[in-house]
């Protein structure tokens, strides 16, 4: 479920949008975490477990929109599962209506 979308400002060599997949189990422990940080010129996703044994890169794709949302979709359970999003007006507002979208689809 969609916990927290929220416009903010990127620093610099920050990321323009930033998505949290927060995994869990049926009793609502955060059991591992999904982190999607999209640059101009990539996306890269990066994954730990609640061990904390320190973040691994599980793929680098297009910054575009349907590649993110695409990919979403293959580790998202919207029974379960949580997911923020942060990031500029634009990036934000796009990704939204697009992952929207492909879930009214399923």
């Amino acid at each position: 479920m969609l916990k927290l979308a929220q416009y903010t400002r990127h620093g610099m060599t920050e990321p323009l949008l930033n998505i949290t997949i927060f995994k869990k189990v049926e009793d609502g422990k955060v059991i591992a975490e999904i982190k999607i940080m999209v640059f101009k010129n990539k996306a890269i996703a990066v994954y730990e477990n609640d061990k904390l044994d320190g973040g691994e890169v599980l793929s680098e794709f297009s910054p575009n929109v349907q590649e993110i949302v695409k990919f979403i979709n293959n580790y998202y359970d919207d029974q379960i599962d949580d997911l923020t999003v942060f990031g500029e007006k634009q990036m934000v507002d796009d990704f939204l209506n697009e992952f929207f979208k492909e879930e009214e689809s399923q």
